[in-house]
């Protein structure tokens, strides 16, 4: 950062970029005996290349200073801690002494970093967190925005312009308002409730959902009645549980969840956003690894939408951004070494013949171990298609024989990949277009075991993405459960937690 200058009788500000400029080699000048070869002459160093002129931004006049610290003390509804950007002592008539206006100066700058991009250094994240925001100086914007007395509208445009980042912040005003209330009071375990239930719990859980459910009166019969069923109900599909409107100790343990936990979990998802590019393509997949849910985009529009298998914790489906370049019909699956053998060699060894009865082949591999592939077709791990996207980590989207995991309500259990409930959908849907690859050529591709590769005419972005906290059509707040621990591990990262809190 560069130093302070004056300008006009004011202070003012230059902030630079200083670059280092490399030492320079100079002619290696060095005395040869007569009969010896030639020396290798290395030219001099280029020259070092002029840094970029400071960025000079103008002092604030008093109603730009108040337009600013409005902005800094609101930035909790950001999520935003105001103290790391509000110096202290300023008078709120915006007529600062140059000290001051230094201060208030780089908190703007702070803020406006934090509310763009997030506040976690883009080259400290972990090795799964590939949706990583651009490197973003605000000096700039900053400078041209008071030289054109545009601030008000220069903040506005900060934060993410996103329905998602927009539904979190609304939820977490609703949920302090809550938390300043007192929260919610928690429901002791007993036998489970449902329709028709006598039970002294009925009056608290009833009071329990009506915090968050504006349908629901927080007094009535002591019987769990109909209405109270279908509120649970509504409860059960905000938290991704199954919605048979019982309620056990597993719906409980959702709804004793302290409000500080929720505001939590909405803290990090605002963060996340903060990722993402400043638009995404109208046309995309979307994958929520948190709840296992992946979306097909049409026109910014959600078109298609169906139940996933993420990987399991420990098994972590990376966050990252791509394109589907292929859907692959009838694939082999080339078995992963460390799932080979951790899991299929020893079921060979225990029952000779396994690799023969689920179409299992051994590769040998000149100088190294032997790898393992299974054959396209029905009992294929990778069902009937898969869809390739290129990513360091050797992760895609695919059918599976085994439709059983679609019925649960945590569906975090795969080694990585991402297993479609209706992938012929998606591939008919990406595939829309191609005359090749009508769904009569689909079909008749699938009478047989033949691996066939179609390329996609225009490649089509994919969004693999953790939400655990997001709005729904109707503006309420669900909630997941944090499976990959990321939220804990994210609010550590950036301070709102210490080391070890749980989330």
């Amino acid at each position: 950062m560069g130093g302070d200058g004056l300008r006009g009788g004011r202070m003012g500000r230059c902030l630079a970029l200083a670059a280092l400029a490399p030492l320079a080699l100079g002619d290696l000048a060095m005395a040869q005996p007569a009969a010896a070869p030639p020396v290798l002459q290395i030219p001099p160093a280029a020259a070092a290349p002029v840094p970029p002129p400071p960025i000079e931004i103008p002092p604030l006049t008093p109603g730009q200073a108040q337009v600013a610290l409005k902005a800094l003390r609101a930035a909790d509804l950001h999520g935003l801690q105001p103290k790391a950007y509000v110096p202290d002592g300023l008078p709120d008539d915006g007529v600062l002494s140059p000290a001051q206006e230094t201060a208030l100066t780089a908190g703007l700058l702070r803020y406006a970093h934090d509310v763009r991009i997030g506040r976690m250094d883009p080259d400290k994240f972990p090795e799964l967190w590939q949706v990583r925001p651009a490197a973003y100086d605000p000096a700039p914007e900053l400078a041209k925005a008071l030289a054109e007395g545009r601030l008000q509208a220069w903040l506005d445009g900060l934060p993410p312009r996103y329905a998602g980042y927009a539904g979190l912040k609304r939820g977490l005003v609703r949920y302090r308002e809550i938390a300043a209330k007192g929260g919610w009071k928690t429901i002791i375990e007993g036998p489970k409730m449902e329709l028709g239930s006598k039970d002294p719990r009925v009056a608290a859980l009833r009071a329990r959902l009506a915090v968050e459910d504006g349908a629901v009166a927080d007094t009535g019969p002591a019987i769990f009645d109909k209405p109270l069923q279908e509120a649970v109900i509504r409860a059960q599909r905000r938290y991704g549980l199954k919605p048979d409107g019982v309620v056990g100790n597993g719906t409980l343990a959702y709804l004793n969840q302290p409000v500080g936990q929720r505001i939590l979990q909405i803290l990090a998802n605002m963060e996340r956003w903060r990722w993402m590019p400043p638009t995404m393509p109208a046309t995309r997949v979307q994958v929520n690894t948190g709840a296992a849910i992946v979306t097909l985009f049409r026109d910014d529009k959600p078109v298609m939408s169906m139940k996933a298998v993420s990987g399991k914790p420990g098994d972590e489906t990376p966050m990252l951004v791509s394109s589907i370049h292929s859907v692959v019909i009838n694939p082999p699956w080339n078995v992963p070494s460390g799932i080979a053998q951790r899991e299929l060699w020893p079921k060979e060894k225990a029952n000779p013949g396994y690799f023969a009865k689920h179409g299992y082949r051994i590769i040998p591999v000149q100088g190294g171990q032997p790898r393992l592939q299974q054959a396209s077709g029905d009992q294929s791990a990778l069902g009937r298609f898969k869809f390739d996207f290129d990513n360091p980590f050797a992760v895609y989207l695919h059918d599976t024989p085994s439709k059983g995991g679609f019925d649960l309500y945590a569906r975090n259990a795969s080694h990585g990949c991402v297993r479609l409930e209706h992938p012929r959908a998606l591939a008919e849907a990406l595939l829309n277009g191609d005359p090749t690859w009508t769904s009569e050529a689909i079909d008749k591709q699938l009478e047989g075991d033949k691996t066939v590769r179609a390329r996609l005419a225009v490649q089509t972005p994919v969004f693999i993405l953790y939400w655990t906290a997001f709005a729904g059509g109707d503006g309420q707040m669900h909630f997941r459960s944090d499976p990959y621990s990321w939220d804990r591990e994210l609010l550590q990262r950036v301070g709102v937690l210490a080391s070890g809190t749980k989330v």
